[in-house]
C-alpha cells in the first residue's frame, strides 16, 4: 500500500492535524494555566485584582493598619468611625471575623479596653498563635504622649480577654514615633517602623531578645535595600522570617495625596542580608497609595491600607489573593 497521501485525503489530514494542534494548545486545566500567569514581580508575588473590602469594614472615615490572623479568619484594623472612645477623630482598634477564607468579612467589633482607649491606638499586629496583640498607642507611657510607642497585650486563649498593655521598653521606644510592627513566631524578634532626627523619615528597625521573659534589646536600623532615602515602614514578615513585605515612598505617608507602594524582599536564612526590593506590580498603580501590608500565614492573601481612587473616605483596606 502506498504511503503517499492522495489529493483526496489531503484536506482530511489537514483538518485532523489542525484539530489535534488546537487540542494541544487549549489548556486542559484552567486553574493550572491561571497559576502559571506571571507578572513583573515574578512568582509567587503575582496577585489577583485588589478587592476593596465591604462597607462593614470601610466607612466614610479612616480605616487602616490591617493585621490578618494566621488562619485568615480574623482581621484587626484601625478606624476613626463614630463612637470612638476618645471622641470624634480618635482611632480605635476593631476586629472582624469570617467563617472561612472564601467568605466575606462580618460586622467588626471594637476591641475593648485595655486595647482600645481614649488615646490613639493604631497598627495592630496579631501574633502567629493569636495570643499576643502588638500595637502602637500614644497612651501615657515612658515616652508618650504625644507620639505613639509600641505596646503588647496577652491573653490565655483565643477566646479569652486581653490583659493590660505593656510598653515594649527603652530598647524599642523613643520620644519620637514608633508603630507598624511585625513579630516572629517565637516573639523574640520584632521589626517595626520609627522616625527620629535628623531626617525624620520613617525607617524600619529590628530588635531581639533572648526569651519572652526579657525586654527587647536596643533597636538596629536595617540596611538598604530595605531602608531607602525615603519613607520605609509597615514590615510584614512570613513565619519563616525570610520574606518581608513593606511599604515605601518619597512622599510622607501622612501627607494628603501621598503616593506609596508595596515591596517585598527575600533572604536565604536568618543570618543573610536582605535581597533586592521587588515592587508588587499587580498591586501598585500610578497615583495610588498602598501601605501597611499584612499577609496570611500561608502567604496566599495580602491586605493593606490604601487608596486606589475608589476609597469611601481617607484610607480604606484592600486585599488580594495570590494567583
Amino acid at each position: 500500500m502506498s504511503t503517499r497521501l492522495s489529493r483526496k485525503m489531503l484536506p482530511t489530514w489537514i483538518a485532523f492535524l489542525a484539530y489535534a494542534v488546537a487540542g494541544l494548545a487549549v489548556p486542559q486545566d484552567k486553574d493550572k494555566d491561571k497559576d502559571n500567569q506571571t507578572c513583573a514581580a515574578g512568582r509567587p508575588y503575582c496577585y489577583e485584582t485588589p478587592v476593596h473590602l465591604n462597607a462593614l469594614i470601610n466607612t466614610a472615615g479612616f480605616e487602616g493598619g490591617p493585621s490578618l490572623s494566621a488562619d485568615g479568619l480574623e482581621l484587626y484594623f484601625v478606624s476613626d468611625r463614630p463612637g470612638a472612645l476618645g471622641g470624634p477623630g480618635d482611632q480605635d482598634i476593631y476586629v472582624s471575623r469570617r467563617a472561612s477564607v472564601k467568605d466575606d468579612w462580618g460586622a467588626p467589633e471594637r476591641v475593648p479596653p485595655p486595647i482600645s482607649s481614649p488615646f490613639f491606638d493604631i497598627t495592630p499586629s496579631i501574633s502567629l498563635d493569636g495570643l499576643s496583640l502588638y500595637f502602637a498607642s500614644n497612651r501615657p507611657g515612658a515616652f508618650s504622649p504625644p507620639l505613639p510607642d509600641l505596646w503588647v497585650s496577652h491573653r490565655a486563649s483565643v477566646d479569652g480577654a486581653w490583659g493590660e498593655a505593656e510598653n515594649l521598653g527603652a530598647g524599642v521606644n523613643t520620644f519620637f514615633f514608633e508603630a507598624s510592627i511585625s513579630v516572629s513566631p517565637d516573639e523574640r524578634t520584632i521589626y517595626f517602623a520609627g522616625f527620629a532626627p535628623p531626617t525624620f523619615t520613617f525607617d524600619i528597625y529590628m530588635s531581639t531578645r533572648a526569651s519572652t521573659d526579657q525586654p527587647f534589646g536596643l533597636r538596629v536600623k536595617l540596611d538598604p535595600p530595605i531602608n531607602s532615602p525615603g519613607h520605609d515602614y509597615g514590615p510584614a514578615l512570613t513565619p519563616s522570617g525570610h520574606t518581608m513585605f513593606f511599604a515605601s515612598g518619597t512622599d510622607n505617608p501622612f501627607a494628603p495625596g501621598a503616593v506609596n507602594n508595596l515591596y517585598v524582599s527575600e533572604r536565604k536564612n536568618d543570618a543573610a542580608s536582605w535581597g533586592p526590593r521587588i515592587s508588587l506590580d499587580t498591586i501598585n498603580c500610578p497615583g495610588c497609595f498602598a501601605g501597611l501590608p499584612t499577609i496570611r500565614a500561608d502567604g496566599k492573601e495580602l491586605c493593606w491600607m490604601g487608596d486606589r481612587g475608589d476609597s469611601y473616605g481617607d484610607k480604606d483596606i484592600y486585599c488580594a489573593r495570590r494567583r
